[in-house]
Protein backbone atom coordinates (compact mmCIF):
# COMPACT_ATOMS: atom_id res chain seq x y z
CA UNK A 1 0.00 0.00 0.00
CA UNK A 2 2.79 2.43 0.93
CA UNK A 3 4.73 1.56 -2.22
CA UNK A 4 1.62 2.13 -4.32
CA UNK A 5 0.76 5.49 -2.79
CA UNK A 6 4.28 6.93 -2.62
CA UNK A 7 6.37 6.83 -5.84
CA UNK A 8 9.62 7.26 -3.91
CA UNK A 9 8.84 4.21 -1.75
CA UNK A 10 7.77 2.35 -4.88
CA UNK A 11 11.19 2.91 -6.43
CA UNK A 12 12.94 1.82 -3.24
CA UNK A 13 10.85 -1.35 -2.94
CA UNK A 14 11.45 -2.20 -6.59
CA UNK A 15 15.18 -1.69 -6.15
CA UNK A 16 15.23 -3.95 -3.10
CA UNK A 17 13.26 -6.65 -4.91
CA UNK A 18 15.59 -6.48 -7.89
CA UNK A 19 18.64 -6.81 -5.66
CA UNK A 20 17.13 -9.85 -3.95
CA UNK A 21 16.14 -11.44 -7.25
CA UNK A 22 19.51 -10.95 -8.90
CA UNK A 23 21.33 -12.24 -5.80
CA UNK A 24 19.18 -15.36 -5.77
CA UNK A 25 20.11 -18.52 -7.65
CA UNK A 26 17.08 -20.39 -8.95
CA UNK A 27 17.29 -24.04 -9.92
CA UNK A 28 14.55 -26.42 -11.02
CA UNK A 29 13.46 -30.02 -11.17
CA UNK A 30 13.74 -29.73 -14.94
CA UNK A 31 12.41 -33.24 -15.49
CA UNK A 32 8.98 -31.71 -14.85
CA UNK A 33 9.43 -29.88 -18.17
CA UNK A 34 10.85 -32.84 -20.09
CA UNK A 35 12.04 -36.38 -19.33
CA UNK A 36 14.97 -35.86 -21.70
CA UNK A 37 18.08 -33.87 -20.76
CA UNK A 38 18.02 -31.86 -23.99
CA UNK A 39 14.45 -30.76 -23.27
CA UNK A 40 15.40 -29.94 -19.69
CA UNK A 41 18.23 -27.70 -20.90
CA UNK A 42 15.84 -25.93 -23.27
CA UNK A 43 13.41 -25.30 -20.40
CA UNK A 44 16.17 -23.94 -18.16
CA UNK A 45 17.26 -21.60 -20.94
CA UNK A 46 13.72 -20.40 -21.72
CA UNK A 47 13.08 -19.58 -18.05
CA UNK A 48 16.41 -17.90 -17.36
CA UNK A 49 17.39 -20.28 -14.55
CA UNK A 50 20.82 -21.02 -13.12
CA UNK A 51 20.69 -24.78 -13.38
CA UNK A 52 18.90 -27.76 -11.91
CA UNK A 53 18.35 -30.07 -9.02
CA UNK A 54 18.79 -33.11 -11.18
CA UNK A 55 16.41 -36.00 -10.59
CA UNK A 56 15.67 -37.99 -13.77
CA UNK A 57 17.80 -38.09 -16.91
CA UNK A 58 16.40 -39.47 -20.15
CA UNK A 59 13.73 -41.33 -18.18
CA UNK A 60 16.20 -42.85 -15.67
CA UNK A 61 16.71 -41.74 -12.07
CA UNK A 62 20.01 -39.91 -11.80
CA UNK A 63 21.24 -42.23 -9.03
CA UNK A 64 21.07 -45.14 -11.47
CA UNK A 65 22.76 -43.71 -14.57
CA UNK A 66 26.17 -44.92 -15.76
CA UNK A 67 29.42 -42.98 -15.51
CA UNK A 68 29.35 -42.55 -19.28
CA UNK A 69 25.86 -41.07 -19.16
CA UNK A 70 26.75 -38.78 -16.25
CA UNK A 71 29.77 -37.43 -18.14
CA UNK A 72 27.61 -36.87 -21.22
CA UNK A 73 25.06 -34.95 -19.16
CA UNK A 74 27.80 -32.90 -17.47
CA UNK A 75 29.23 -31.87 -20.84
CA UNK A 76 25.83 -30.84 -22.18
CA UNK A 77 25.13 -28.75 -19.09
CA UNK A 78 28.59 -27.17 -19.15
CA UNK A 79 28.22 -26.30 -22.83
CA UNK A 80 24.85 -24.68 -22.09
CA UNK A 81 26.21 -22.75 -19.11
CA UNK A 82 24.19 -24.55 -16.44
CA UNK A 83 25.26 -26.22 -13.21
CA UNK A 84 23.89 -29.04 -11.08
CA UNK A 85 23.10 -27.56 -7.67
CA UNK A 86 21.91 -30.77 -6.07
CA UNK A 87 21.21 -34.43 -6.73
CA UNK A 88 17.47 -34.89 -6.22
CA UNK A 89 18.03 -38.43 -5.04
CA UNK A 90 15.52 -41.01 -3.78
CA UNK A 91 17.79 -41.81 -0.83
CA UNK A 92 15.77 -42.40 2.33
CA UNK A 93 12.52 -42.68 0.42
CA UNK A 94 11.95 -46.31 1.33
CA UNK A 95 9.85 -48.11 3.93
CA UNK A 96 11.83 -48.30 7.15
CA UNK A 97 10.50 -51.80 7.93
CA UNK A 98 9.98 -53.55 4.59
CA UNK A 99 12.75 -52.38 2.27
CA UNK A 100 16.34 -53.62 2.28
CA UNK A 101 18.65 -51.02 3.78
CA UNK A 102 21.92 -52.66 2.70
CA UNK A 103 20.89 -52.29 -0.94
CA UNK A 104 19.99 -48.69 -0.22
CA UNK A 105 23.46 -48.04 1.21
CA UNK A 106 24.96 -49.17 -2.08
CA UNK A 107 22.62 -46.84 -3.94
CA UNK A 108 23.82 -44.00 -1.72
CA UNK A 109 27.46 -44.85 -2.49
CA UNK A 110 26.60 -44.73 -6.16
CA UNK A 111 24.81 -41.40 -5.74
CA UNK A 112 27.98 -39.93 -4.23
CA UNK A 113 29.92 -41.06 -7.30
CA UNK A 114 27.35 -39.51 -9.64
CA UNK A 115 27.40 -36.27 -7.66
CA UNK A 116 31.17 -36.01 -8.12
CA UNK A 117 30.92 -36.54 -11.87
CA UNK A 118 28.17 -33.95 -12.23
CA UNK A 119 29.90 -31.45 -9.96
CA UNK A 120 27.00 -31.33 -7.51
CA UNK A 121 27.77 -30.11 -4.00
CA UNK A 122 24.48 -31.24 -2.43
CA UNK A 123 22.47 -34.45 -2.22
CA UNK A 124 18.80 -34.27 -1.24
CA UNK A 125 17.60 -37.18 0.88
CA UNK A 126 14.70 -38.27 3.12
CA UNK A 127 14.14 -39.89 6.51
CA UNK A 128 12.24 -43.06 5.56
CA UNK A 129 8.57 -43.82 5.23
CA UNK A 130 6.91 -44.83 8.48
CA UNK A 131 4.35 -47.68 8.25
CA UNK A 132 0.75 -46.47 8.25
CA UNK A 133 -0.76 -46.37 11.71
CA UNK A 134 2.59 -46.63 13.49
CA UNK A 135 3.99 -43.99 15.86
CA UNK A 136 6.92 -42.23 14.15
CA UNK A 137 8.62 -41.67 17.50
CA UNK A 138 9.08 -45.43 17.84
CA UNK A 139 11.48 -45.26 14.86
CA UNK A 140 13.53 -42.27 15.97
CA UNK A 141 16.67 -44.18 16.93
CA UNK A 142 16.65 -46.23 13.73
CA UNK A 143 16.13 -43.14 11.56
CA UNK A 144 19.03 -41.32 13.23
CA UNK A 145 21.21 -44.43 12.96
CA UNK A 146 20.56 -44.80 9.23
CA UNK A 147 21.03 -41.13 8.44
CA UNK A 148 24.22 -41.25 10.48
CA UNK A 149 25.53 -43.99 8.20
CA UNK A 150 24.93 -41.72 5.19
CA UNK A 151 26.66 -38.87 7.00
CA UNK A 152 29.70 -41.02 7.75
CA UNK A 153 29.93 -42.27 4.16
CA UNK A 154 29.86 -38.69 2.87
CA UNK A 155 32.50 -37.34 5.26
CA UNK A 156 35.38 -35.59 3.55
CA UNK A 157 33.86 -35.76 0.06
CA UNK A 158 32.86 -32.11 -0.18
CA UNK A 159 29.16 -32.88 -0.58
CA UNK A 160 26.50 -31.58 1.80
CA UNK A 161 23.62 -33.90 2.63
CA UNK A 162 20.27 -32.11 2.82
CA UNK A 163 17.15 -33.58 4.42
CA UNK A 164 13.83 -32.68 2.81
CA UNK A 165 10.63 -32.72 4.83
CA UNK A 166 8.16 -34.99 3.05
CA UNK A 167 4.70 -36.32 3.78
CA UNK A 168 4.61 -39.67 5.63
CA UNK A 169 8.35 -39.93 6.31
CA UNK A 170 9.77 -39.54 9.82
CA UNK A 171 10.73 -35.93 9.21
CA UNK A 172 7.38 -34.75 7.91
CA UNK A 173 6.72 -32.17 10.65
CA UNK A 174 9.04 -29.53 12.06
CA UNK A 175 9.57 -31.07 15.49
CA UNK A 176 10.91 -34.33 14.07
CA UNK A 177 13.00 -32.51 11.47
CA UNK A 178 14.52 -30.57 14.35
CA UNK A 179 15.32 -33.82 16.15
CA UNK A 180 17.22 -35.00 13.07
CA UNK A 181 19.25 -31.81 12.75
CA UNK A 182 20.08 -31.65 16.44
CA UNK A 183 21.26 -35.27 16.40
CA UNK A 184 23.11 -34.87 13.09
CA UNK A 185 24.05 -31.20 12.72
CA UNK A 186 26.10 -31.96 9.60
CA UNK A 187 22.83 -32.60 7.75
CA UNK A 188 21.31 -29.44 6.35
CA UNK A 189 17.65 -28.86 5.54
CA UNK A 190 15.74 -28.52 2.30
CA UNK A 191 12.81 -26.45 3.54
CA UNK A 192 9.65 -27.33 1.59
CA UNK A 193 6.67 -25.25 2.78
CA UNK A 194 4.21 -27.04 0.50
CA UNK A 195 5.10 -30.42 1.99
CA UNK A 196 4.60 -29.00 5.48
CA UNK A 197 1.19 -27.66 4.45
CA UNK A 198 0.18 -31.13 3.29
CA UNK A 199 1.06 -32.45 6.75
CA UNK A 200 -0.93 -29.80 8.61
CA UNK A 201 2.27 -28.14 9.82
CA UNK A 202 2.21 -24.36 10.24
CA UNK A 203 4.95 -23.17 7.87
CA UNK A 204 6.01 -20.08 9.82
CA UNK A 205 6.33 -22.16 12.98
CA UNK A 206 8.42 -24.65 11.02
CA UNK A 207 10.63 -21.88 9.66
CA UNK A 208 11.24 -20.47 13.12
CA UNK A 209 12.34 -23.89 14.33
CA UNK A 210 14.48 -24.87 11.35
CA UNK A 211 15.84 -21.66 9.81
CA UNK A 212 19.26 -22.17 11.36
CA UNK A 213 19.65 -25.45 9.47
CA UNK A 214 18.20 -24.48 6.08
CA UNK A 215 20.51 -24.86 3.08
CA UNK A 216 17.91 -24.12 0.41
CA UNK A 217 14.17 -24.04 -0.22
CA UNK A 218 11.71 -25.71 -2.55
CA UNK A 219 8.93 -23.56 -3.94
CA UNK A 220 5.69 -25.02 -5.25
CA UNK A 221 1.94 -24.66 -4.71
CA UNK A 222 -0.08 -26.64 -2.17
CA UNK A 223 -3.41 -26.41 -0.40
CA UNK A 224 -4.16 -27.62 3.12
CA UNK A 225 -6.42 -30.37 1.73
CA UNK A 226 -3.31 -31.96 0.21
CA UNK A 227 -3.89 -30.88 -3.38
Amino acid sequence: YIAHQCPRWNRRVNNILQEVFFAMNIYAFADEASPMIDGQIDALRQNGLNGLEIRNVDKVNVSSISDTKAKEVKKKLDDAGFRVWSIGSPIGKIDIEKDDFDTHIELFRRTLEIAHILGAKHIRLFSFFIPAGKNPEDYRQEVIHRLGIFRDLAKGCGITLCHENEKEIYGDVASRCLEIHKALPELRAVFDPANFIQCGQDTWEAWEQLKGYVEYLHIKDALSDGS
